[in-house]
């Protein structure tokens, strides 16, 4: 079943480690339970051919009740500290990914209140809560365009887009 299709605008390659992705998988996994939204930032680096991910910041690091609501929800003290993580790691973000219950859609909440405002800022929906083993042709990929407007992939996009590797290089 295929959600929606590939928008205008090239997304920016997102690798990621194979074991990176399987430990970032089973904590969402984890802090959702199977009943409630999980999600965490992805730091790493941006590079000509895409970014890095070399570190995942789970929401409840910067904010303990972030899934207190049937939805995240992050104050801005939240992202001051999330600012100072990367600096302190010289790193930045390079996507966030959060959970949903049934499908990787987005929904409308997600659309108008990005975690990152930033054109070309990557945010990834797993669904299930993370049950199972999610791949990246499972998940909904989402760019940022500016303006709540946003470029969407799924299914095999997807898979072409996120690329879980061995050693978290893009080649």
């Amino acid at each position: 079943m295929i959600f929606f299709k590939a928008a205008t605008t090239p997304a920016p390659l997102l690798d990621m480690p194979a074991t990176l992705w399987s430990e970032l998988m089973a904590h969402l996994r984890a802090q959702g339970a199977g009943v409630r939204e999980s999600g965490a930032f992805l730091l790493g680096h941006k590079t000509d051919a895409g970014r890095v991910v070399a570190r995942f910041l789970p929401y409840e690091q910067l904010q303990a009740d972030s899934f207190n609501h049937d939805y995240v929800s992050l104050k801005a003290d939240s992202f001051a500290r999330l600012w100072e993580v990367c600096r302190d790691a010289g790193m930045t973000v390079v996507a966030d990914v959060h959970t949903h219950p049934l499908d990787p859609g987005q929904s409308r909440s997600d659309r108008t209140n990005p975690m990152v405002a930033l054109k070309g800022h990557i945010a990834l929906i797993v669904p299930r809560f993370a049950k199972g083993s999610p791949r990246p042709h499972d998940l909904g990929f989402y760019v940022y365009q500016g303006n709540h407007q946003w470029a969407s992939y799924s299914g095999s996009d997807v898979g072409l887009l996120l690329r879980l590797s061995d050693a978290g290089v893009i080649q």
